[in-house]
């Protein structure tokens, strides 16, 4: 009996030594599902952060790209009233040369110049018959003009007319067979009516081929 009873505590301790190692098996797994679950935790921490840091992006970028449109509208408004601004203002620009022909004067008398080959007329405010540019409307004006004489002893110069009166003289001597050219511009508030034109002095020549040495040309800056 007594050594039935050895043999049956012993297989007892046996038992009981291998719930022990279970359980320490089973303490370790704990432990280790406890420490994913801390990391776990962690990472679902950091992925709360991100998503909320993606939220706040997501909203600055509605806010930025309702500032956007808000300008896009506003610039689209503005390029309609520029749009209809221009429709409605008068388009007036001319580009004129002398002649393919040579020589012009000299005369005895004062002249009109006729700048017959016209090349840009928008608003036909500039006559190829008389020369004449006429203001078709009450504006600031830019008018400028080329001049040219070519030859031995000789002077090239040009006046301009506003109506009657004389508003700039121009001219350069020529004594050495070679170009002498004349440039000048002015800028005029014009009355609607108000003529501009081109005169040659007394005397003066000038000398045009089809290089177009000589131009009278201008345009509406803006009307008032």
């Amino acid at each position: 009996m007594v050594f039935d009873q050895r043999v049956q505590l012993s297989v007892t301790q046996t038992q009981l030594q291998f719930y022990k190692d279970q359980l320490s098996v089973t303490q370790s797994h704990v432990e280790e599902m406890r420490r994913d679950n801390t990391v776990q935790a962690a990472d679902l921490v950091t992925l709360k952060a991100r998503l909320t840091a993606s939220e706040g992006e997501v909203k600055d970028l509605h806010t930025e790209n309702s500032a956007l449109e808000a300008r896009v509208s506003l610039s689209e408004r503005h390029v309609e009233e520029l749009k209809a601004e221009n429709e409605g203002r008068p388009k007036v620009a001319f580009y004129t040369a002398l002649t393919d022909s040579g020589a012009v004067g000299p005369f005895n008398t004062e002249t009109s110049l006729v700048y017959r080959k016209v090349f840009t007329n928008i608003g036909n405010a500039y006559s190829p018959v008389t020369g004449v540019f006429t203001a078709p409307v009450r504006g600031v004006y830019y008018i400028r003009f080329t001049a040219n004489n070519y030859g031995p002893v000789a002077w090239a110069g040009v006046k301009m007319f506003k109506n009657d009166l004389s508003i700039m003289s121009n001219e350069a001597y020529t004594s050495d067979g070679h170009r002498k050219f004349v440039v000048n511009a002015v800028t005029l508030e014009l009355e609607q009516g108000d003529m501009i034109m081109m005169r040659l002095p007394s005397s003066y020549s000038l000398h045009d081929t089809g290089n177009n040495y000589n131009t009278f040309s201008g345009f509406l800056l803006f009307p008032m």
